[in-house]
């Protein structure tokens, strides 16, 4: 636990002082950290008799997964890329270019980068890397809101709130003059959450991420554990 802490802090001050350049330095550094505290925490639940302790373990090992992902996506969309020595400068550059620098319109980014991939004008990386990094970068919140919260396994409540979010996210960006404010980037962030929204809601995977701890048993799985359990014994 101590390592997986100490690489948390150094994949944090990595992201705050040099910012995300890539979708795969992205992963690499969630990775990092997700490995070691999911085996961790696996190994950790086994010395536990009691199926309420080990979903309190995956429970707290969730929760901090989901701080280190909300303090890395802050660090990465506004605090890395926020020009503090030149603030004024570069916000009044920002607005003398703001018509390059934001896209209201739906769709219209999106367009673009599938043109330059149909006639390979700027090669693949840049328009896939945006394309599909802006799909995934959200990703792990249709993970994170629904195990942690009961409220976030409905579809309209769940979207609704990653749809504020992700305003709110750009809104940001835009007061800050820090990185572009683009409906296509919510649009597209959106998507990918819904996405795994979806799937997640497999029943299979349902079954999966019970067994896994991630989600509280449904009744039916509570009745038979009980059914199972030897009696008590008796004086």
């Amino acid at each position: 636990m101590t390592v997986t802490v100490l690489v948390m802090v150094w994949q944090l001050y990595m992201i705050y002082t040099s910012g995300m350049r890539h979708v795969t330095h992205g992963l690499l550094l969630i990775a990092g950290v997700c490995v070691p505290l999911i085996l961790g925490t696996y190994l950790l639940t086994r010395s536990f008799p009691a199926r309420a302790d080990r979903r309190r373990a995956v429970r707290t090992a969730l929760f901090i997964l989901f701080g280190f992902f909300c303090a890395s996506l802050v660090g990465a969309l506004i605090v890395s890329r926020v020009d503090y020595a030149n603030f004024a400068q570069a916000k009044a550059n920002y607005w003398e270019h703001f018509d390059l620098m934001t896209n209201f319109r739906p769709f219209e980014t999106i367009r673009l980068y599938i043109n330059a991939i149909k006639y390979d004008y700027i090669g693949m990386e840049i328009p896939l890397s945006n394309l599909v990094g802006n799909a995934m970068l959200f990703m792990p919140m249709a993970v994170f809101l629904p195990c942690l919260f009961a409220s976030m396994r409905k579809l309209w409540l769940f979207a609704l709130t990653m749809a504020l979010v992700l305003v709110a996210v750009e809104a940001v960006q835009l007061l800050l003059a820090c990185g572009s404010c683009d409906i296509d980037d919510v649009l597209l962030n959106l998507a990918g959450t819904l996405i795994v929204f979806g799937i997640l809601k497999i029943p299979a995977l349902q079954r999966l991420l019970r067994k896994l701890y991630l989600l509280p048993p449904d009744a039916e799985t509570d009745q038979t554990v009980e059914e199972a359990a030897p009696p008590a014994a008796t004086e």
